[in-house]
């Protein structure tokens, strides 16, 4: 049975709370806001009645242990045997395997080959093992706290000091670039400045206020290239009534239920495709 953990007290720190039971604490979450940003509470609902594991987030989790966390990484994780289960041998053998690996996330061997090339890219590059190494603050830090009187969590990757300025960091992986530009897209697409501006409430909340959200970008694919952005302040600042919006809109959802789209909204069609059709029909003019 999963062990639940719950708060001594609101505010509160827990370093080394072992993932599963972090997330055993039903409470707002940058990610459940995320969810509200590109949808409705409806849609958060199910999320969290159907909680899913893809591979993609196993292999996240398995580096972020890698990279913050080392000395856990055996305890967690386990590679799978090198098996054809479609024989009686080999379907005996994975049988045996996974009933002896008991909570551990299974990778396979190419999964465990991804995550240590992507890990070793990290330790790399020397401004990221900077930020994440383990002589630098501290990892895995678990935050909880009430926002706006809703209960809240969030999980640090690391919560470090450089020059007497304390700065989260936030280990990422990217299917594309690691550049400049190819990032601030992705920034934009998955919410990440709602979560930069939902850690920094979180961290006043617990009264160890951040001046600095730092992201460590590492490519999914070769050559594994690795870049560290520090996320500009007043781009975060100006996140944050955005954040406080949706940290509403869960409050509402939290008393009223899920809801879907609702009323009937005027639509049109994307700032480009407009600007698409304004031209074709100044040329059309112009016959």
């Amino acid at each position: 049975m999963l062990e639940r953990f719950t708060p001594p007290a609101l505010p509160h720190i827990e370093r080394d709370l072992p993932d599963t039971i972090y997330h055993s604490f039903d409470a707002m979450s940058a990610s459940r806001l995320r969810i509200l940003d590109r949808s409705t509470s409806l849609h958060l609902a199910h999320s969290i009645a159907n909680p899913s594991d893809s591979p993609a987030l196993a292999i996240g989790r398995a580096l972020h242990c890698k990279v913050l966390t080392p000395h856990l990484y055996l305890r967690d994780f386990v590679v799978a045997p090198a098996v054809d289960r479609r024989t009686k041998e080999g379907k005996a053998t994975y049988e045996s395997f996974v009933a002896s690996v008991g909570n551990k996330t299974v990778l396979t061997a190419d999964q465990a080959e991804e995550v240590s090339v992507m890990a070793a890219a990290i330790v790399a590059n020397p401004d990221a093992r900077m930020v994440v190494s383990d002589l630098n603050g501290s990892a895995e830090v678990s935050l909880f706290a009430e926002i706006a009187g809703v209960r809240a969590k969030s999980r640090f990757d690391r919560l470090v000091e450089v020059n007497g300025e304390r700065i989260i960091v936030d280990v990422k992986t990217t299917g594309s670039s690691a550049s400049k530009s190819e990032f601030e897209r992705t920034i934009w697409n998955f919410g990440y400045g709602v979560q930069c501006a939902f850690y920094l409430e979180m961290a006043r909340a617990c009264g160890v206020p951040a001046q600095h959200f730092v992201f460590v970008v590492v490519e999914k694919a070769a050559p594994y290239a690795t870049a560290v952005y520090r996320f500009s302040d007043e781009i975060a600042d100006a996140f944050r009534p955005r954040m406080l919006e949706l940290v509403a809109q869960y409050k509402a959802y939290l008393a009223e239920g899920p809801r879907g789209y609702e009323g009937v909204t005027e639509i049109g069609i994307p700032a480009w495709a407009a600007a698409r059709i304004a031209t074709n029909l100044g040329e059309f003019n112009e016959v």
